[in-house]
């Protein structure tokens, strides 16, 4: 692992479109076609500043540049993990350990005790060491016919010394 130190910073509209453009890099890493990836960036790419009035999360980046983000969506009394991309050049480094504790941390921080979200297949072994557990599926987008599983994750209680 080489990550350096990362700061966490507060995701605003401003980042529309460089979050849509990790978006597109991060499924289109596991070899959708163009046509698959304009479908599912027409269906959960996020298509303006409205999508924030009930969203919130936190863009990592390095001393370099980005190394990624991860946003909630809430839903009547339901937290989602709406996305949760890293940087395709960084992923197999520890970068995505990283993005997601402090992802936990800050739903240790806001009370969450659970949240849900549904993944990538090709995700699914990292969201499955980082505690979640498959409780559904969903059909896919990126490839139609095909599955995605939905995931649940709760959170640890925050211990204190």
């Amino acid at each position: 692992m080489t990550q350096g130190i990362l700061k966490f910073r507060a995701i605003t509209a401003d980042d529309l479109s460089l979050i849509n453009h990790l978006m597109r890099k991060g499924k289109g890493y596991w070899g959708y076609s163009e046509e698959n990836l304009d479908r599912f960036m027409d269906t959960f790419g996020i298509k303006n500043q409205d999508y924030f009035k009930t969203a919130m999360g936190y863009i990592a980046e390095s001393s370099q540049d980005v190394v990624g983000y991860y946003i909630f969506k809430f839903k009547e009394n339901d937290v989602e993990l709406d996305h949760f991309f890293l940087a395709t050049p960084l992923i197999g480094q520890g970068y995505g350990r990283l993005l997601w504790n402090h992802c936990k941390e800050e739903c240790q921080k806001q009370g969450w005790t659970e949240f849900t979200f549904w993944s990538d297949p090709h995700s699914l072994g990292f969201y499955e060491h980082m505690g979640a557990v498959k409780i559904a599926e969903r059909p896919m987008v990126t490839l139609p016919g095909h599955m995605a599983p939905i995931m649940k994750y709760t959170v640890p209680t925050q211990r204190y010394p």
